[in-house]
Parts: C-alpha cells; sequence; structure tokens
C-alpha cells in the first residue's frame, strides 16, 4: 500500500510518499518544492505538470492533503486551494481515492494518543528526522498520508 500526501502553502508545496510496512511506514520520497512566480493561469498548469508527475512516479493506491480553512488573500487560495482541486482531479481521472485532512483532522488520536499529545514530537522517534526540510509543512504531508495507510 502506498500513500502520498500534499501540503500546499503560499509561495510552496510539500509531498511526502509512504509505503506501508510492518512496523512504521517507509518514506519513499519527500520533498518540498518552492512554486515559480507565474500567472494564474500558467500556475495551474505547471500544478498540474508537477502533480502529475508526482502521481505519475509512485503510482499510489490513495493520495490525501491538508486543507487550509484560514486563507485570507487570493495568492493563498491561488496557491492552496486551486492546486487542491487539481490534484482531485487529476486523481478521479486516474481512478484513485483522495482523502483530506484540516489542522484539527491533523492529531495524535489516530495513532490512540491522547488528545493533547503533541503529533508532531510523537512521529520522530517512530518514523525518523528526515532532513532537509522536516518542519512542520513536511510533517503535516508525511502525517496525511500516514492516516491513509494506517
Amino acid at each position: 500500500m502506498k500513500a502520498i500526501g500534499f501540503n500546499f502553502a503560499k509561495n510552496e508545496f510539500s509531498f511526502a510518499v509512504l509505503e506501508k510496512t510492518a512496523t512504521a511506514p517507509s518514506i519513499i520520497e519527500k520533498n518540498k518544492i518552492v512554486l515559480p512566480n507565474l500567472e494564474t493561469d500558467e500556475l495551474m498548469e505547471w500544478f498540474e505538470t508537477q502533480i502529475s508527475l508526482i502521481i505519475d512516479k509512485h503510482k499510489p493506491n490513495i493520495v490525501s492533503h491538508k486543507i487550509s480553512i484560514t486563507l485570507s488573500s487570493l495568492d493563498q487560495i491561488k496557491a492552496s486551494c486551486y492546486p487542491q482541486g487539481i490534484l482531485n482531479l487529476i486523481a478521479k481521472k486516474k481512478g484513485i481515492k483522495v482523502n483530506c485532512f484540516s489542522s484539527q483532522g491533523i492529531n495524535a488520536t489516530k495513532f490512540g494518543e491522547p488528545k493533547k499529545t503533541d503529533v508532531y514530537k510523537y512521529i520522530d522517534p517512530i518514523i525518523g528526522i528526515h532532513k532537509p526540510y522536516w518542519n512542520k509543512a513536511m510533517k503535516d504531508a508525511v502525517l496525511v498520508a500516514w492516516f491513509n495507510i494506517l
């Protein structure tokens, strides 16, 4: 079972490809991609190409993404909401299931831990620290992929 998690932000997006193992999931690939400075229509074509390349390379069983409910500018919407729609469309055309998680849904209770547990600290000893880009944005991409293969 292979899953890809995406986390779209204003100036970049992160993705993580995880494969289910008998113990903890294995990270196959992870990366942070900085967005080019393009007009909206060109940026959407760029997103379509990048997302398709990632999905075609890894052939996941499922993809997921973190949704943001606190967007306040057109730039944030172009870099977050629009590519989420593109991801959903690409997955639909390829017959791949898509899940999405909000910030509230990214928590340690999915691992059977108490609600107050810091999920970002919880995963390090289990999955390891994977530099570079081992920050909250990348961990969100890892977690939304991981939730699909629990």
